[in-house]
């Protein structure tokens, strides 16, 4: 996952098309409305960096849903648990996927093995 943002990171610098600049002077005031001197369309790259990060991380945190916790574990190492799945999610989303089957196949051979000791 990582080699493929660095490849498009690359990919993107090297191919940058130019930009046309419009004057503000000629654009309606239907189409960017103004709020003292600032227009609504401005946006800085802190601001759309911020928005990008905000946005995984929200779904991200949504989307972890860890194993039920042991009845003596505190906040802090069931939050800490949660977190470090949060990131290991948005660093490499493979090996949560990886995770997931191991857990299902491993739960399948649980459950035969409970049908054979307790059939019906």
């Amino acid at each position: 996952m990582l080699l493929l943002l660095l490849f498009a990171y690359l990919a993107h610098n090297a191919t940058q098309a130019l930009t046309i600049p419009l004057e503000r002077e000629y654009l309606s005031e239907a189409l960017f409305p103004r709020l003292g001197d600032q227009y609504f369309d401005d946006r800085t790259v802190w601001s759309i960096v911020w928005s990008c990060l905000a946005t995984l991380f929200a779904c991200s945190w949504v989307a972890v849903h860890p194993n039920v916790p042991r009845a003596t574990d505190s906040g802090a190492l069931i939050l800490g648990r949660r977190l470090a799945t949060m990131g290991y999610m948005l660093l490499a989303p493979e090996l949560v996927i990886y995770w997931a089957a191991k857990q299902h196949f491993r739960a399948k051979e649980i459950a035969k093995k409970i049908a054979v000791k307790y059939p019906g």
